[in-house]
């Protein structure tokens, strides 16, 4: 993994099939101070592999599904911050491009001051999460990874169980992205629990309790009926 890096000066993978995007958005990019590689086929997305890059944006669509696929396998080899750039951006290309492993989706044309926010915090907590026992803020809230920890409001403290922290921990460090059950069962099931779907309901609901957080109206970890759960601090 990459040492952490200053927000306005990261070095970025920018990739987009449209020419007049890809020009202005490199430009763009560079005058914040960042540091700016470019390509125009969502197949050379394994560059970041290669590169040094703290974080990727790319349109992966185009004339057949190669750029969602490569999207995919990125996931699979890489944990690096995905920004998904999507002209239109309907509901259902929204849902793939998180099902598919971008941690943020942008409209295009981007608006330049959200894109800057989204970077920043992006790279913030990739930064606050590059080691596994460093500790994460979200609001009112702090994990510390060194104990397991979880600290909040009222001087509120509780250790959480292996289980609970690992599924934690991976819903804050891909914040607005969809977390199917099974990812998150697979993170749980080192930690002696059950190999049931089920089980990773209960470790929900365990720490929706433990955050205070009500089922019937959350406020951090939302469900998304049929995939799995997504964390969500912008209304805490």
């Amino acid at each position: 993994m990459n040492p952490p890096c200053d927000a306005d000066s990261a070095r970025l993978l920018l990739i987009d099939p449209d020419p007049g995007a890809l020009h202005w958005l490199a430009e763009l990019l560079r005058s914040w101070g960042h540091q700016v590689s470019t390509a125009a086929d969502a197949a050379l997305m394994e560059r970041a592999l290669t590169l040094p890059t703290d974080l990727l944006l790319v349109d992966p669509c185009g004339r057949n599904d190669a750029g969602w696929q490569q999207l995919r396998r990125f996931r699979e080899l890489s944990s690096l911050p995905i920004v998904a750039l999507l002209s239109g951006a309907e509901v259902i290309d929204r849902v793939l491009a998180l099902e598919s492993g971008a941690d943020a989706v942008m409209s295009k044309p981007v608006d330049p001051r959200e894109l800057r926010a989204r970077l920043r915090g992006l790279l913030a907590r990739t930064a606050a999460g590059s080691s596994s026992s460093g500790s994460l803020q979200f609001g009112r809230w702090r994990l510390d990874g060194a104990s397991r920890r979880l600290q909040g409001p009222a001087g509120f403290s509780t250790l959480l169980s292996l289980a609970e922290y690992r599924v934690l921990r991976a819903l804050l460090e891909r914040p607005q992205s969809v977390l199917q059950r099974q990812e998150l069962l697979d993170l749980a099931r080192g930690a002696g629990v059950d190999a049931l779907e089920r089980s990773v309901d209960l470790l929900i609901s365990r720490l929706r309790s433990k955050l205070d957080d009500d089922a019937r109206r959350p406020r951090l970890i939302r469900t998304v009926r049929g995939i799995g759960y997504l964390f969500d601090d912008s209304q805490s």
